[in-house]
């Protein structure tokens, strides 16, 4: 499963995300800051992705016309790749209390999602092409922006927060079959509820059929929500807990 060039990469993503954490910290960036880093990170990612994958039109006849398309399956509807949009209105939004809920759906994400995608690398890891590039750096940033939110105590993932992420996280999974479905001609797998991510996974693969891959996929979802989230979920029992202590006094 693993290749040289591969902890090349993983190697190259760990440099990434400790050089921009140490810049953000030692300069004492600004939420903002943080946030319009990732932002060019994210117009830099899909520019690149858009323009590698245009292919040529072609008419009825099959004949190659002048212009071309860009391919359904670079779309940005994969989980990782929605945020971009999301990056983008946090920006320009100025409501706290929506941004707070926001930054709780991402943090999760922002760590298992891309760390996941880093670990499978789907678009492969040779360096005489640009998919990896994209791939690697820009899921990069989004474990820099999310470990940045942690460590600067953004982010509140609290129980209520983790019930409302899974509820989100299933409906968007549950969409995600429709869009398949809708684009299956083009060959889409966004959020890999088509079929694994690679070929001989260990877990999510297709030995026992569709609907047992896609109980696992929720599974894989369910438990990387649970272990970011453990730790607020614990320390909010514990807060409460002590309030209510307090009051009986």
């Amino acid at each position: 499963m693993f290749t040289t060039n591969h902890f090349i990469w993983m190697g190259i993503s760990v440099a990434i995300i400790g050089i921009l954490l140490f810049i953000s910290l030692k300069f004492k960036f600004k939420k903002k800051t943080a946030l319009l880093i990732m932002v060019g990170f994210s117009i830099a990612s899909e520019l690149c992705k858009m323009f590698t994958r245009i292919h040529p039109r072609y008419d009825d006849a099959g004949e190659k016309v002048i212009g071309g398309v860009l391919s359904p399956s670079a779309l940005p509807l994969h989980l990782c790749s929605i945020f971009i949009f999301i990056f983008f209105y946090l920006a320009i939004q100025k409501n706290e209390e929506r941004e707070k809920k926001i930054i709780s759906f991402f943090v999760p994400i922002g760590l298992i999602g891309a760390f996941s995608a880093i670990l499978v690398a789907t678009s492969g890891v040779r360096f005489d092409e640009v998919g990896p590039y994209q791939c690697f750096i820009y899921h990069s940033a989004m474990m820099y922006l999310a470990l940045y939110y942690i460590i600067t105590k953004q982010v509140d993932l609290g129980l209520k927060a983790y019930i409302r992420n899974l509820v989100v996280f299933l409906c968007l999974i549950l969409i995600m079959i429709w869009v398949n479905s809708a684009l299956s001609v083009y060959k889409t797998n966004f959020f890999f509820v088509v079929e694994p991510p690679a070929e001989n996974l260990p877990f999510l693969n297709m030995d026992k059929g569709w609907y047992v891959y896609f109980l696992r996929l929720l599974l894989v979802g369910f438990i990387g929500e649970t272990l970011v989230s453990l730790p607020y979920i614990i320390k909010e029992l514990k807060q409460k807990k002590r309030e209510k202590q307090k009051a009986l006094q």
